[in-house]
């Protein structure tokens, strides 16, 4: 409804730039490079690479540089000037939230937050310390991750979870699965999306068994939404994913009013 917005004498939101190439895409993501290797992979819906997982227009912008491999290196924080450049380049475009397409991009959160003046999601590992409080005493959080190994301490700590979690929080990975692995970690050939999901259900009832205890599911990687839905059927507990955050902020940017019966 056209009423809505201002008229004469009346300011518009903060976020309403001039100059800009257009409006109505609010969803800024950062890309990481594209494997040079031989094989279709195509981004799925759900995944974050795919512009029809959002309820609201994207802008995407690619990271020059920035890859699995310089995210998985230990001297991945020399990206940190890239991935901060690009963000600027998303708000300056108009982006009013800052997300990224690996979770692993925890580890440049608090710098892309120090550049920017939107709020900034660059991982699902921000969720965590939120649906651990949720949980009751006695259940704890599962996390799946791409790559349990390359997933360090302090990318825990930057998500913000207590250095004291212990026994709360069970991460496992997906590193040595038969058809996820050669998929997304080190991909080989085309993608193999039955099978991906098999892998993906396999290591969450995995999990289950061994911890029968989980009460919920965190997918870490931004190639696992499109499961997610196949790890609740199998699991039967909720299953959050990098959607979660990111649609709950765009709940809150763009409210509907309310209709029904009094």
């Amino acid at each position: 409804m056209l009423d809505s917005y201002p008229t004469k004498g009346m300011r518009w939101p903060a976020w309403v730039k001039q100059g800009l190439a257009f409006h109505g895409a609010p969803l800024g993501i950062m890309l990481t490079e594209r494997w040079p290797t031989p094989g279709v992979r195509p981004y799925l819906p759900g995944d974050t690479g795919n512009a029809t997982t959002w309820s609201v227009p994207v802008r995407y912008k690619t990271v020059p540089g920035l890859n699995n491999a310089s995210i998985f290196a230990t001297d991945g924080d020399k990206m940190t000037a890239a991935v901060v450049q690009t963000a600027r380049e998303l708000v300056r475009e108009g982006a009013q939230l800052i997300a990224c397409n690996c979770g692993y991009s925890i580890r440049y959160q608090q710098a892309v937050r120090d550049a920017v003046d939107v709020p900034v999601f660059l991982s699902p590992l921000l969720l965590a310390p939120f649906l651990e409080m949720m949980l009751p005493s006695n259940q704890a959080l599962g996390i799946i991750v791409a790559n349990k190994p390359a997933l360090t301490q302090d990318m825990l700590e930057a998500s913000g979870l207590r250095a004291d979690i212990g026994r709360r929080i069970v991460v496992v990975g997906l590193e040595d699965t038969p058809v996820f692995a050669p998929s997304y970690v080190r991909p080989e050939g085309d993608l193999d999306v039955g099978g991906c999901q098999a892998d993906l259900v396999n290591t969450a009832v995995t999990l289950q068994k061994e911890r029968p205890d989980i009460g919920m599911l965190l997918l870490e990687c931004g190639d696992l939404p499109p499961y997610a839905h196949a790890i609740q059927q199998a699991t039967q507990i909720p299953v959050f994913d990098f959607t979660s955050m990111v649609e709950f902020f765009v709940g809150g940017l763009v409210r509907k009013p309310f209709t029904g019966l009094i």
